[in-house]
């Protein structure tokens, strides 16, 4: 007869797992504000530090495209929009919780941008929310927390909707 392993043998050799950064995507879809809903009723829980991050991405084109199109203005102009938005996405958020929070914008690659930032800042978890794209729109689109969930080294939780009313 096997013998079930120890209980101890399955956390890493260190000790017990330690979750303190917390990196949430934002897209600002309504799977993206419940994923900052679950990252901030973990981060209570874990006593973690949350980072809200959003990556836009511009077509390198435009400006070939639209007459008049300038890709160096409607950058900055996306990266300030985004950054207002997830200032008060921030402020709307810590009127109901004391979870220390910061916010980055970033241009480039959603899926990309979303990995790079979890190895560069050192996240112990990235929470995300999905679309939940099926058939053609996700072979055309592809789907960015697929690609999330492939290729980063941390764990990613994603929240597709409807979401229950539970508590961790």
């Amino acid at each position: 007869m096997r013998q079930r392993p120890a209980a101890h043998s399955l956390l890493p050799s260190e000790g017990m797992i330690r979750i303190s950064k917390i990196l949430v995507a934002v897209d600002f879809s309504s799977e993206s504000k419940a994923a900052v809903g679950y990252a901030v009723t973990l981060a209570k829980a874990l006593q973690s530090t949350i980072t809200l991050f959003h990556v836009f991405e511009m077509p390198e084109l435009m400006n070939s495209i639209v007459p008049g199109a300038d890709n160096a203005v409607d950058a900055a102009r996306d990266r300030a929009v985004a950054q207002s938005w997830l200032e008060e996405l921030r402020a709307d958020t810590k009127q109901h919780s004391a979870v220390e929070m910061s916010v980055v914008v970033e241009h480039g690659s959603p899926a990309q941008g979303i990995v790079s930032a979890s190895r560069d800042g050192g996240f112990d978890m990235i929470v995300m929310g999905t679309h939940g794209r099926t058939g053609l729109r996700h072979v055309v689109m592809g789907s960015v927390a697929e690609a999330v969930v492939r290729r980063a080294l941390c764990p990613v939780l994603t929240i597709h909707l409807p979401v229950p009313d539970r508590t961790i």
